[in-house]
């Protein structure tokens, strides 16, 4: 009876917990701690802090390098809470102002190289929105080639009428392809198009300092946190599966050098096993994120031909129907698919003292759309 009370409170917590999240947290993730103790199948690692990662889809972590947070793994990055002033005293009960002794190291990959050329020769004059709008004409002239290709195999269907696959004569088939030359020519000529649009696609996404990351996960939900598992597989009942792709333009990578007294500081904190530091962050000057759409289910509901128009297709054709529908995936699959790829330029570099979080000093200041951040525990850093 003792521990009645213990599990009436555990149904509570659990019936109050939320599993449901928005889209503003379906887009961020964070990763497992990692350091002090890994999983019991690899090594066992000694002296290396616990480290959380997060990541934004969309850039918006709102997190910059050196902040100090009250934040967990389990939980989401949302839930992350940040310290205004880093010293604590717990007998005057009052916050006390404690010397940033840190340094601050940046590389800045700056949008304005990117795609300098081009932009010259258009009228518009947003790099980014020009290959966004590559990639949309993509996409449209990959469902025109699943169209035309489907009329021209309904127009063979149409044309084979009333004969009969197994006894098809040459002259039948040769009636067939004349009739629906129409159609195969535009067949070839979409294409061509979407072959144009996917090399301009490609030659707009090695912009310099233009970064295209594709991501494609299955992540499992737990209390709203994003757990992703080693073998990036889902196996609880609430699951989602995501793909689609980031593209960032301009890079501000920023890394803080926190000092050894800094951190002793930190750690005398009544509050210390709670707080994390932001050691390392990836912002984007531009950042554009999207979500592929299932290639495979358009072409699945165009290419639905009875038994019977599939035998008539491959007598008239010699080809397999399988086959055919398997050359049109390939393309679709080729041109619906964004392969992560980037081409950066050298950086500026800058290693300051750490000011604030926004300096006084706006020489060296970068703002941007923190999508990566990696937080380290304060407890388990060490300068020794």
């Amino acid at each position: 009876m003792r521990f009645l009370p213990l599990l009436i409170l555990t149904l509570v917590l659990s019936a109050c917990s939320n599993n449901q999240l928005n889209v503003v947290d379906s887009l961020t993730s964070s990763a497992q701690n990692d350091g002090v103790g890994m999983n019991p199948s690899r090594w066992f690692v000694k002296g290396h802090p616990l480290q959380t990662t997060y990541v934004s889809l969309n850039g918006q972590l709102g997190l910059k390098a050196g902040q100090v947070c009250v934040a967990s793994s389990y939980r989401s990055p949302f839930k992350t809470n940040c310290l205004n002033e880093l010293g604590y005293s717990p007998i005057a009960k009052e916050d006390t102002i404690l010397e940033r002794k840190g340094k601050l190291y940046q590389e800045y990959y700056s949008a304005n190289t990117t795609d300098v050329e081009n932009a010259q020769k258009s009228t518009d004059t947003n790099p980014l929105y020009r290959f966004i709008k590559a990639v949309s004409d993509e996409k449209l002239l990959s469902a025109s080639f699943v169209k035309a290709n489907t009329d021209y195999l309904s127009c063979l269907i149409e044309h084979s009428k009333g004969m009969d696959a197994d006894s098809l004569s040459a002259v039948d088939k040769q009636n067939a392809l004349a009739a629906c030359a129409t159609e195969n020519t535009l067949k070839d000529q979409t294409l061509t198009a979407l072959n144009e649009a996917r090399l301009k696609v490609d030659t707009l996404a090695i912009a310099p300092n233009r970064m295209v990351y594709n991501w494609a996960e299955n992540t499992q939900w737990e209390n709203g946190v994003v757990i992703q598992s080693e073998t990036n597989s889902a196996n609880m009942s609430s699951k989602k599966s995501a793909s689609g792709y980031t593209v960032v333009n301009g890079l501000v990578l920023e890394r803080y050098q926190m000092s050894c007294s800094e951190l002793q500081s930190l750690k005398e904190r009544e509050d210390v096993k709670r707080l994390k530091i932001i050691t390392m962050t990836l912002a984007a000057e531009e950042l554009y994120y999207n979500a592929n759409e299932e290639a495979s289910l358009s072409l699945d509901a165009a290419f639905s031909f009875t038994d019977d128009s599939l035998k008539m297709l491959k007598a008239v054709l010699n080809k397999d129907p399988k086959d055919l529908k398997l050359d049109i995936q390939t393309t679709i699959n080729t041109s619906s698919s964004i392969a992560s790829k980037g081409y950066l330029t050298a950086p500026i570099i800058t290693l300051t003292k750490y000011d604030n979080i926004i300096p006084s000093s706006q020489d060296t200041f970068k703002p941007g759309l923190t999508y990566y951040a990696v937080l380290s525990d304060v407890g388990t850093l060490a300068c020794d």
